[in-house]
C-alpha cells in the first residue's frame, strides 16, 4: 500500500474509531443520538443517523441537546431526560474524552515507547504545522513517512497520537475543550454573550486549523 492510501485509511479509521467509541457510549448511557457523521463536507452515504461524507478528515456525533433541538407541543415530560446537556456535570465531561482516551489507547497499543512524546509534541506540532501548511507541515508530514516505513500499525499509533492531541485542544468544538467547558461552567442552559461569542470564535478557529492541515496533506500526498 502506498504512503498516500496509508495515510487516508490511517485517517479514516481513527475517525471511525474516535465517533464510535462517544456515540456507543452515549447510547449506553440513555442520550439520544442524532446523527454519527464520517468526514467532512458533502454526503456521499446515509444509513440511518450515519453519514458518510467526502472528505475523510474526522468526524462528528450529533447528540440530542435542548439548546438546539426544537421541542414538539406535545413532548411527554420527560423528553428532555435523554439529551445530553441535561446530564449530571461528569457525564458532559467525561463522553466528549472518551473518543479521545480510545485514541490514547491505539497510541499507546501500537507505539508504546514512543506514545507519550507524540501526544505531547503534537499540540505544538499542529499548531505550527497550521501556521506553516506548506513548509513546517510539510517537513513534518515527511517525518510521519519513517512511521510509516515501519508498517501501517506504526503509523497508525502515530496518528492516533495526533490526533488526540488535536482533539484535547482548549477549544469547544473539540472534545478537550467541551470537556472543560462542562467542568467549568455551572449553568449550561444559560447562554450570555461571552459564550456565544466563545463558541463562534471556537469554531472559525477550529475550521481554519483543519483547513490548513488539509491544504497540507493534500500538497504532501500530491507529491
Amino acid at each position: 500500500m502506498s504512503l498516500a492510501l496509508q495515510f487516508i485509511a490511517a485517517i479514516a479509521l481513527l475517525a471511525a474509531l474516535h465517533t464510535t467509541v462517544m456515540a456507543m457510549l452515549a447510547r449506553l448511557l440513555g442520550i439520544t443520538v442524532r446523527e454519527v457523521s464520517l468526514g467532512f463536507g458533502p454526503t456521499l452515504l446515509s444509513m440511518g443517523i450515519f453519514r458518510l461524507r467526502a472528505l475523510p478528515f474526522g468526524g462528528a456525533v450529533m447528540l440530542k441537546n435542548t439548546l438546539t433541538d426544537t421541542k414538539p407541543h406535545d413532548a411527554a415530560p420527560d423528553w428532555a431526560d435523554d439529551a445530553f446537556d441535561t446530564q449530571p456535570r461528569a457525564v458532559r465531561v467525561l463522553l466528549p474524552l472518551s473518543g479521545i482516551a480510545a485514541l490514547i489507547a491505539v497510541a499507546f497499543v501500537l507505539r508504546p515507547d514512543a506514545a507519550w512524546g507524540s501526544l505531547v509534541n503534537g499540540f505544538a506540532q499542529i499548531a505550527t504545522g497550521a501556521l506553516s501548511p506548506l513548509s513546517t507541515a510539510q517537513h513534518l508530514l515527511g517525518g510521519a513517512t519513517h512511521a510509516g516505513s515501519l508498517g501501517f500499525a506504526a503509523l497508525l499509533g502515530m496518528l492516533a497520537a495526533k490526533f488526540a492531541a488535536l482533539n484535547l485542544l482548549p477549544l469547544p468544538t473539540m472534545g478537550g475543550g467541551q470537556a472543560l467547558l462542562a467542568l467549568l461552567d455551572p449553568c449550561p442552559h444559560d447562554q450570555p454573550r461571552w459564550k456565544e461569542l466563545l463558541m463562534q470564535w471556537s469554531a472559525w478557529l477550529a475550521i481554519a486549523l483543519g483547513a490548513a492541515w488539509i491544504v497540507a496533506i493534500g500538497v504532501f500526498l500530491a507529491r
